[in-house]
């Protein structure tokens, strides 16, 4: 049960705050959209209109619940319609000063009992309730986007929020039908503290032409079984956006993963801003997958990628133009079309050797994703080198692709894509347990409700092995000396256990 009867949320007229007056809206609460902009409002109206239309047309919701879930919003541009609200949702830009000026006037204006709630995605909540004249009164509410089709939403206290205000708006989150998890007012709350680092590692990835945005979401959706890729992600939400959350976050973490990679900046500049623009980080239809593929044979034993009783071994031949090396074992054959050597946490260098940049012959590496003990997953990620033989690269995806396998082309870089992409955020995942940011539950929860992953971060890294990531983080870790793959706490004590047992 909610006391909430009237709600207002300011920024109505923006994608995030319409969708949270639909929530409301829906849940029966009446609702003011409040703007600046009287155009923006009237493209939200149109915008929600649009959806509740969809949504009758599929069977989701009657036409007479769509007529009233319409009819209980309200459009305004004057601040003085919200006096008698209970509950006044911000949604307005990532400006701290602007969310302090807003709540400011509103304290003036609405009636004592009202709650002000932030949907900030990265600004402490006890600063923007700072000076406002109720900040007793005040809570974060962070909706994920879209709001009306995401459930989560981040709660958080300020240091002066009261036990009795932060209940109530837990009720009204729950009455809105939302699902709400608790967190500490620290930067980015679970969601952004954990995706905004990452999104900025992707792009600083293609920056340095790691692999191409295609294939990066490639080995994204395929091997960790996310519903999007990390490039669709962004193209959606827009780089500007991402560009304006690593300012707003970075100055206040100081984490270097949060600052606005060069490669963002330039597009923005561009006007390539995803979707909105029609012209971002993916470019072109997906690659089709090879047809046909040279006769392999097989050498050496073992491995992580192929189990002894794994139908892939049963298509090698006794010869054939390819050879492909298991487990650790290499010999070059230049009179071959290509030979493939499986990696683990090495550098397909270890095995060629390199020469400053110049590296290339018939040698390609290959590894078949797999999260620590857990089955190998579908994904195939073939390395090469600067001037490794393009024949061999293809040779390689068709013996992998026609054998059912989805393939992604990487430079020789530690961690390839996945691993290079995840272990950090398994490693902050960790550090957040450990500075009691929020449960390990909720945390997992954040990430499969907010961000529609299969599973948690740290429910996968338990279950790949701690001391599996802690060999794979020290690895990449000793290969860049970049402190986000140094081992989390939790994984160097597991290496540390593991390491002792007789």
């Amino acid at each position: 049960m909610t006391s909430i009867r009237k709600v207002a949320v300011c920024g109505a007229g923006g994608t995030m705050g319409a969708g949270i007056a639909i929530v409301a809206a829906r849940a029966g609460f009446q609702t003011i959209c409040f703007d600046q902009s009287a155009e923006g409002l009237a493209r939200a109206r149109k915008s929600t209109e649009g959806f509740v239309a969809k949504t009758v047309e599929k069977g989701r919701m009657g036409a007479e619940d769509g007529a009233a879930l319409l009819a209980r919003l309200t459009d305004s541009t004057d601040l003085a319609d919200l006096a008698d609200c209970d509950l006044v949702i911000e949604a307005i830009f990532e400006n701290l000063a602007a969310k302090q000026d807003l709540f400011g006037r509103l304290n003036a204006i609405c009636k004592p009992e009202t709650i002000f709630a932030s949907n900030t995605s990265t600004l402490s909540i006890t600063q923007i309730a700072g000076g406002c004249g109720r900040e007793d009164r005040v809570v974060g509410m962070h909706f994920c986007l879209p709001a009306q089709l995401m459930k989560l939403i981040e709660m958080s206290r300020g240091l002066n929020t009261s036990d009795t205000v932060f209940a109530a708006a837990w009720a009204f989150t729950q009455a809105a039908g939302q699902l709400p998890v608790e967190t500490q007012d620290k930067p980015g709350f679970i969601l952004n503290a954990l995706l905004v680092p990452f999104n900025n590692d992707v792009l600083r990835a293609i920056e340095a032409g790691l692999a191409t945005p295609e294939d990066i979401d490639t080995a994204i959706k395929v091997g960790l079984g996310y519903k999007m890729g990390p490039c669709t992600l962004l193209d959606l939400i827009g780089l500007d956006t991402q560009e304006r959350l690593g300012e707003a976050f970075h100055p206040i973490t100081l984490d270097p993963r949060a600052a606005v990679p060069p490669i963002l900046r330039r597009m923005v500049a561009a006007g390539r801003l995803g979707n909105k623009s029609g012209r971002g980080l993916l470019a072109g239809p997906a690659r089709e997958k090879a047809t046909a593929a040279p006769d392999f044979a097989l050498a050496g034993a073992g491995g992580r990628s192929f189990a002894p009783d794994d139908a892939f071994r049963a298509r090698a031949s006794a010869s054939g133009p390819v050879t492909l090396c298991l487990g650790g074992h290499f010999a070059a054959d230049p009179a071959k079309l290509a030979v493939l050597v499986e990696l683990d946490t090495e550098c397909l260098g270890v095995h060629t050797g390199e020469d400053l940049g110049r590296e290339g012959c018939n040698t390609v590496g290959f590894a078949r994703y797999r999260n620590g003990d857990d089955p190998p997953s579908n994904l195939i990620e073939i390395v090469s080198q600067p001037a490794t033989d393009p024949a061999a690269i293809a040779a390689a995806r068709a013996v992998f692709e026609v054998a059912g396998f989805d393939t992604v082309v990487c430079a020789d870089r530690p961690g390839r894509i996945v691993d290079r992409l995840v272990r950090p955020k398994y490693n902050d995942a960790l550090r957040f347990l450990d500075e009691g940011l929020a449960s390990a539950a909720d945390m997992d929860k954040t990430c499969r409700l907010g961000l529609g992953y299969p599973d948690g971060p740290l429910e996968r890294v338990a279950r790949g092995g701690l001391a599996r990531h802690h060999a794979v983080t020290s690895a990449i870790h000793a290969m860049t000396g970049l402190p986000s793959y140094a081992p989390a706490r939790a994984a160097v004590v597991a290496a540390r256990r593991a390491g002792s047992r007789p």
